[in-house]
């Protein structure tokens, strides 16, 4: 249509077709408060059944772990190094103690000063909440990206399917039952992407690395993306963490700082079958010295490459989530030791692939939910799988629909 030639505009008071613009695809749907409130009522309720299978396993498992945590916690308290105490575990044919920095021995001390049943019981709860407000962040934003797109909400009923797989899977069972904080740690790394405001993004972050070092991976995240006062803020959190450990707990973060024994003599056999690295799968391969090591630094390199470049075109994209549980897988899989307990994020990423892309998505949920009780073997699968995530990213976004009006072609 020649523009000199456009009709006159209707007047203001007639209905026109709205244009709508582009947002950022992980800010919420601008819907009524009750509305809002309603829908994480029945987010929250869809998990009840995640939560209370995760709060039985983890009172009833033998919490090998966390006996670790509170004998170290205890020497702790009498006067000793925190990172003397360790238990024998023939199977990984190594002896395992307390391998977190000095910070975490302060917020894990409450462990201590209760009985074995409170201690496993609050470790229970507590990482049990943390994982529910996570996944209610989680499942939010793709709701409101459904939303934006003039989608409607995913139903309650496919979220409480996928939250029992959740459950069930390996890594959440392994971590409820040995008493770890692993998932703890994961979740809030979630939190912060999801559910903080932008201006706090990163706190979380910094937190959860002072707990346990690997949510670091996201400050170069951060960096290349110019999220520079996320970057900050986890800087800060994490430098502020550090330096009460040093204030309370001197000659251990001097320790755990400057001497390599404290996580290298815990690591035992990284040919096991649930160590779910790029490491553990060339160990099971069979091969050993530089050959592995070399393989081992390529690998990961190209890893972290790749990494960095998908998590990028995820957040150019307004697509924070995916960028983050891209950073994360890729942190599994380059560090030396990523037993099935480090792994919310793998098994978030595809619970959120089962939701977009049911026919790739609901294979490879099942594949880190069941499978690995069926055999062995499962590390190279698994580790593939990841691999697969970090190069391809997170498809099947959702398109905006747009209208225009209709006497403009253009």
């Amino acid at each position: 249509m020649n523009r000199d030639s456009e009709p006159d505009r209707p007047p203001a008071d007639q209905h026109e077709p709205v244009i709508v613009p582009e947002t950022d695809q992980d800010s919420q749907p601008l819907v009524a408060p009750s509305n809002r409130r309603r829908r994480l009522m029945g987010l929250t309720l869809a998990l009840l059944p995640l939560g209370l299978f995760m709060l039985y396993i983890g009172i009833r498992g033998d919490n090998v772990d966390l006996a670790i945590y509170r004998g170290a916690l205890t020497d702790m308290l009498h006067g000793n190094s925190v990172y003397t105490f360790s238990v024998p575990m023939p199977e990984l044919k190594t002896n395992m103690g307390f391998v977190y920095p000095p910070f975490a021995s302060l917020v894990m001390l409450p462990l201590a000063l209760v009985s074995h049943v409170a201690s496993k019981t609050l470790l229970a709860v507590v990482t049990t909440v943390l994982v529910v407000v996570a996944l209610v962040g989680c499942f939010s934003v793709v709701d409101a990206r459904r939303q934006a797109a003039g989608r409607r909400e995913v139903s309650l009923i496919i979220w409480a399917l996928v939250s029992i797989l959740i459950a069930i899977s390996i890594p959440t069972v392994a971590n409820m039952h040995l008493g770890q904080v692993s998932f703890a740690v994961a979740a809030l790394v979630l939190i912060d992407v999801t559910l903080l405001p932008p201006r706090w993004r990163g706190v979380l972050v910094g937190l959860a690395g002072a707990i346990k070092l690997t949510p670091m991976i996201l400050v170069p995240y951060y960096v290349v993306t110019r999220q520079w006062r996320a970057a900050l803020n986890a800087c800060g959190a994490f430098g502020f963490a550090a330096v009460i450990g040093a204030i309370f707990r001197w000659p251990d973060s001097v320790r755990y700082w400057l001497q390599r024994d404290v996580i290298g003599n815990s690591q035992g056999d990284l040919a096991h079958w649930d160590n779910w690295s790029i490491y553990g799968d060339l160990s099971r391969l069979g091969l050993n010295g530089s050959t592995l090591h070399i393989s081992w630094v390529i690998g990961s390199a190209i890893v972290l490459g790749f990494a960095a470049w998908r998590s990028s075109r995820h957040f150019l994209q307004g697509q924070e989530l995916e960028a983050t549980l891209i950073m994360g897988i890729s942190a599994g899989l380059v560090t030396v030791v990523t037993w099935t307990h480090h792994l919310l994020l793998p098994v978030v990423a595809c619970a959120l692939l089962a939701i977009r892309r049911p026919a790739i998505g609901i294979p490879a949920l099942v594949v880190v939910t069941v499978a690995g009780y069926l055999t062995f073997s499962i590390g190279f699968v698994v580790v593939p799988l990841m691999v697969a995530f970090v190069i391809f990213g997170m498809p099947g976004n959702l398109q905006e629909r747009r209208r225009v009006e209709s006497g403009d072609p253009s």
